[in-house]
């Protein structure tokens, strides 16, 4: 089992990652805790809260829930029928 975030990169672009953590060594709180806050500057100078894991800079981080290793969302799409299925 892997506990599943999806993480927007720093940048205009609004990139997205997948992070995973193996659930047989984190619980959820201590995935969430590897995602260490920081404060930055905008180049407006304008002050923000970022998150950064494994030297990347991300905006957000969303917690998608634990899934199994061979069930893990690829993408949005992945997730929202996920979450369908889930709730019929």
């Amino acid at each position: 089992m892997k506990h599943v975030f999806k993480a927007t990169k720093i940048g205009w672009d609004k990139e997205q990652d997948g992070v995973w953590f193996d659930a047989d060594y984190y619980t959820k709180e201590e995935a969430e805790a590897e995602f260490k806050p920081y404060q930055g500057t905008t180049q407006r100078g304008y002050p923000y809260t970022g998150y950064e894991y494994d030297g990347a800079k991300y905006h957000d981080f969303t917690y998608l829930g634990e899934y199994e290793n061979d069930n893990i969302p690829k993408n949005d799409d992945d997730y929202f029928e996920h979450i369908k299925k889930k709730s019929k």
